[in-house]
């Protein structure tokens, strides 16, 4: 026993141990390809069919009944430059439209302030189409649909006469926010690349009314526009009028401040006129003189009082001229002489000696005097030359903070002669803009012109009927496609061998091809093996037939045992197809068939059971009658029933007698024969009709076998449906032909 992701699967000995089988709960798929898609719509055609039909119907009904709209386009022309007139900014006045400005005009028009405009001039609001809150009237282009929603509304609506709707009716700001509304949401607005043109595109139950509403939008946006820019304008010349007038008041109140102020500070307008000036510049250049002089003085004076204190009296006439001392000198040079030669003459002593020095002595107290005399004078000059340049120093210093004062209110007069300046540069750009906008000159053009006017549509734009209906087939095929893989998904039929050995654990052994053509003249799929070898159902009843010789069994025929979880799974031709192609192998088989109806192996091979059965030596209740032809090999079948203690012994009679036993056992729906069989065969093959057998009766019908743990050799696939008389015919019984069969079975029951 090995374990794999479907579940246990049984070893080739397979009788050891007991195994529970159990229902997918997903089935494993990778994807759907086109030849998956093809067998699935094949499956299911049925549902495909219906989905596609009822979609294309409703697409129909779609196309003509619902209501039949009218597109009217009209178009708008922008001027490559933006005149503005009333922007501040010269740059602004007349600018190039670009793409950012563009976009701005879509805004516009698409807003909520110009289409009230629209509402109001067109009177909306008492249109029902778009004031919603009124009684809604007939259309002729209304659709079915919205007929019939109209009606069931009206149906179910309580009545109303006009009272009770006028007390309904709100406010008419609101009956005119839904006007807006509903208009803003019938139009669209586009524009092609860099154009400078929109196009407007009003939808419409009536062709006229769209035409009347798409040339009111465009022309009315030209005039509103043109109607903006004029008010803008007059509102810009208003305000620079009032400005010029009041800069005008301004200018004239700071012309008189600002004499009355020079007037106050005895200010001059003239800088020849300022005495104040003059007279400081006359004192700097005294106080200057006076300064030099007092230096002077002083310095002469320090110098000879200098010399004095040094004892040099004579120096001093170097420092100042005077006449006085200039004589003390000559004549104490004259006296120094006369004393030298009175020296060379006399003693120390002598009387002339001592008259010469006595007259020296007296000189120099001269000389002496005289220089203090200078000095003093020239104390007293210094003296005043430093009041004279102090008294200069206080008359500049009056002056300086006199014209200080005088600095200060100039500054304030310069800066209200900046400000008057200011005030007269603003004054003359607000009158040079009146100028330039002046309204005298006529009415501003408009920035924008109507291009085109809407022509009344004569054909709706929707609904188109051939792009309805195509679209509706596309749309019902896809969803006829998704139905058919929902209801794959949802179908637990098998009809892949991968499905059958996820199940089984074993290999499918064999797949039964469709046959192609029906077996004729009442034969049976004994015959057709025979007859056709090559044929693709020969071959798969020959590839079957060589199975039985992996049965693992030492001596004696090998019993292969041929069951079905329900009835009309083809488990009967099969066995007949596998005798075939054992007989036409010279192999001794056997066909044991436990069915002695009309559809039992021996039926269709034309051979009546007996009435009576033989009495044999080993087994009871056995009789065997042969198949002999011409044209066709020898064939054996037993007719047997099941009785409590006959089911070994004839196993080990026919084992003796014969190569390979098939036994034909009953389906494990209807009996319970082949779960007691099971235990006496050499190996089991589990017979499948794809597309008919469920996973659920497999199952079942698997889980009943493994009570007498029987080894199962494989599965096969039988994709060949079976007729009422038992013959292979083409067609595949799908989902729906099942729901029927089981409607017919619960009717004739």
């Amino acid at each position: 026993m090995k374990i794999t992701p479907h579940g246990l699967v049984p070893s080739p000995a397979g009788r050891h141990h007991s195994i529970t089988y159990q229902q997918r709960l997903l089935r494993p798929r990778s994807g759907y390809g086109i030849v998956d898609l093809l067998e699935l719509l094949r499956r299911h055609r049925w549902f495909f069919g219906s989905v596609l039909v009822g979609g294309l119907v409703l697409t129909v009904l779609t196309a003509v009944l619902m209501t039949r709209v009218y597109v009217a386009s009209s178009a708008i022309v922008f001027d490559r430059n933006d005149a503005r007139p009333y922007e501040a900014v010269e740059e602004l006045r007349k600018q190039e439209r670009d793409k950012s400005v563009m976009e701005t005009e879509l805004d516009v028009i698409k807003s909520r302030v110009f289409v009230g405009t629209v509402v109001d001039a067109l009177d909306l609001v008492s249109d029902p189409d778009y004031n919603t809150y009124l009684p809604r009237r007939d259309d002729e282009n209304e659709g079915g649909i919205s007929l019939l929603v109209s009606a069931t509304s009206k149906f179910f609506a309580p009545r109303q006469n006009p009272d009770m709707v006028r007390s309904r009716l709100v406010s008419k700001s609101v009956q005119r926010d839904r006007a807006i509304s509903a208009l803003l949401g019938s139009f669209t607005v586009s524009r092609n690349g860099d154009s400078l043109a929109m196009t407007i595109q009003v939808r419409q139950t009536r062709p006229l009314k769209a035409a009347a509403i798409a040339d009111a939008i465009a022309q009315h946006y030209v005039d509103w526009t043109a109607k903006v820019t004029d008010e803008a304008t007059k509102n810009t010349i208003d305000y620079l009028r009032g400005q010029a007038r009041e800069l005008g008041s301004r200018i004239a109140a700071m012309e008189r401040e600002i004499a009355a102020f020079s007037a106050n500070r005895d200010l001059t307008f003239d800088p020849k006129d300022d005495i104040l000036r003059s007279r400081l510049e006359l004192l700097n250049e005294q106080f200057t003189v006076a300064s030099t002089d007092e230096t002077a003085a002083r310095s002469k004076y320090l110098e000879a009082k200098a010399l004095i204190a040094s004892g040099d009296v004579s120096s001093v006439v170097r420092v100042v001229a005077s006449e006085p001392l200039d004589r003390l000198r000559t004549e104490q040079s004259r006296l120094e002489r006369l004393k030298a030669q009175l020296s060379s003459k006399f003693a120390k002593n002598h009387p002339l000696v001592a008259d010469a020095d006595a007259e020296l002595e007296a000189n120099r107290r001269m000389m002496t005097d005289e220089a203090e005399r200078i000095v003093q004078a020239l104390a007293n000059s210094a003296e005043v030359a430093a009041v004279r340049a102090a008294k200069f120093s206080t008359d500049v210093a009056m002056l300086q903070k006199q014209i200080h004062g005088r600095s200060l209110a100039e500054i304030r007069r310069r800066e209200l002669e900046r400000d008057l300046l200011a005030e007269q540069k603003r004054y003359d750009q607000v009158v040079l803009r009146l100028g330039d906008l002046d309204p005298e000159r006529g009415e501003h053009k408009a920035s924008a012109s109507v291009a085109s006017y809407a022509e009344v549509p004569t054909s709706p734009r929707f609904p188109k009927p051939a792009l309805v209906i195509v679209s509706g087939f596309i749309g019902s095929l896809i969803l006829a496609v998704l139905t058919g893989i929902i209801v794959d998904v949802l179908d637990d039929r098998l009809y892949r061998s991968n499905d059958l050995e996820d199940i089984l654990g074993r290999p499918n052994l064999v797949t039964v091809p469709r046959v192609t053509r029906h077996f004729q003249n009442g034969a049976s799929s004994f015959e057709f093996v025979v007859d056709y070898p090559s044929s693709p159902f020969g071959k798969a009843m020959r590839n079957l037939c060589l199975a039985w010789r992996t049965i693992e069994r030492s001596s004696g025929g090998k019993i292969v045992m041929l069951c079905s979880p329900s009835t009309g799974e083809g488990k009967t031709t099969l066995a007949l197809g596998i005798a075939a192609a054992a007989a036409t192998s010279n192999l001794r088989t056997v066909l044991v068939d436990f069915d002695s109806s009309a559809k039992g192996a021996g039926a269709l091979l034309g051979i009546a059971p007996p009435r009576l059965v033989p009495k044999i030596a080993d087994p009871p209740d056995l009789c065997v009658s042969s198949m002999t032809s011409p044209a066709h090999p020898r064939l054996d079948v037993a007719f047997a029933s099941f009785t409590a203690d006959d089911t070994e012994p004839l196993c080990s009679y026919l084992r003796k007698m014969y190569d390979l036993i098939i036994i034909d056992a009953p389906n494990l729906e209807d009996e319970e024969g082949a779960v007691w069989l099971a235990a006496h065969v050499d190996s089991i093959v589990v017979v499948v009709a794809a597309g008919r057998t469920t996973e659920r009766r497999l199952v079942n019908a698997l889980n009943r076998l493994s009570v007498n743990q029987p080894f199962i050799l494989g599965g096969v696939l039988n994709q060949a449906a079976i007729s009422k008389a038992g013959k292979v015919a083409l067609a595949n019984s799908g989902l729906w032909t099942q729901v029927k069969a089981r409607f017919r079975q619960k009717v004739t029951a």
